[in-house]
């Protein structure tokens, strides 16, 4: 059997991402079959364009946010992600064992963050690279490469915390997901097989948290409430090494929007739970959503 391998951390210029939990690269390969006069079976195949994609999510949120752009990511200039060979008959493969994969331009996004009740929270991004010319591979795969230095450390963990909702407590939430909302513009052109320009069209980020505790949501009334002058937040608790919460949150505010509750459901021999949703607008000033916490 050959070499078998594990993922490993990611890199955005000098930015170690670490604790990945999962990843997807795909080549999106579009091909062209054809067959001719009228043939049961097709006689040619090609490609007729490629839009790579790498996604995955991690730990170290506060890091990713503080370094990978926040809310709206970033340029991508060699980005690295690492597949880690694993040691047969042992644990792993050590120094020059490894895949390197380098995306070489482009632009890396978040997608989401899920933080739940006593579970670590984690923030999924999205990665496209890009050609420069439409027709030079935007992704590079090379082997007999060593790790950064301290990628194997999951030294930075986040749990779900409190949620407000005008500046008044949102009880009972056992789980919440930020989407970022944003949605790219990838463009192919002069014939490339590859996309040369890829940007943010436009993004339009929302909070859903679940809560038990109904009464709450039951005062805004079907039509939801007006987001107010006092924020709406929402907070993720660090984890300390050993021990319990610490005291470096990150919160997310919301200055303008509105909040609605989504559903409330129930069955039989269960307790009837509610999914309320917060949608910020730009007022203008402010980031969408301000983050405090990651600097």
């Amino acid at each position: 059997m050959g070499n078998q391998y594990v993922i490993s951390a990611f890199k955005h210029a000098s930015i170690l991402i670490k604790g990945v939990q999962n990843l997807n690269l795909t080549p999106n390969l579009q091909q062209i079959i054809s067959s001719g006069s009228g043939a049961v079976d097709p006689t040619f195949v090609s490609i007729g364009q490629m839009q790579p994609e790498i996604t995955f999510d991690a730990t170290a949120i506060k890091t990713a946010l503080a370094g990978v752009g926040g809310i709206s990511g970033a340029a991508m200039s060699s980005d690295t992600f690492y597949f880690q060979r694993m040691l047969a008959g042992g644990k792993r493969g050590g120094a020059s064992t490894n895949i390197k994969v380098v995306a070489v331009a482009g632009i890396i996004i978040p997608t989401q963050i899920r933080a739940a009740q006593s579970r670590e929270a984690t923030i999924g991004y999205r990665a496209v690279p890009v050609s420069s010319n439409g027709i030079l591979a935007p992704i590079t795969m090379t082997t007999l490469q060593s790790l950064e230095t301290g990628q194997d450390a999951a030294n930075e963990i986040y749990t779900l915390g409190p949620v407000t909702v005008n500046g008044t407590a949102l009880p009972g939430v056992d789980d919440m997901t930020l989407d970022f909302g944003i949605n790219l513009e990838i463009i192919f052109a002069d014939g490339g097989i590859y996309p040369t320009f890829v940007g943010i069209m436009n993004r339009a980020p929302f909070f859903t948290v679940k809560t038990f505790d109904l009464d709450a949501l039951a005062s805004w009334d079907i039509d939801g409430i007006v987001q107010g002058a006092t924020d709406s937040t929402i907070i993720l608790q660090n984890q300390v090494e050993g021990g319990v919460r610490g005291a470096a949150p990150i919160t997310f505010s919301v200055n303008a929007g509105m909040a609605h509750f989504e559903n409330i459901t129930g069955a039989h021999g269960q307790r009837i739970g509610g999914s309320a949703r917060v949608t910020p607008t730009w007022d203008g000033t402010a980031d969408i959503i301000a983050i405090t916490g990651i600097t």
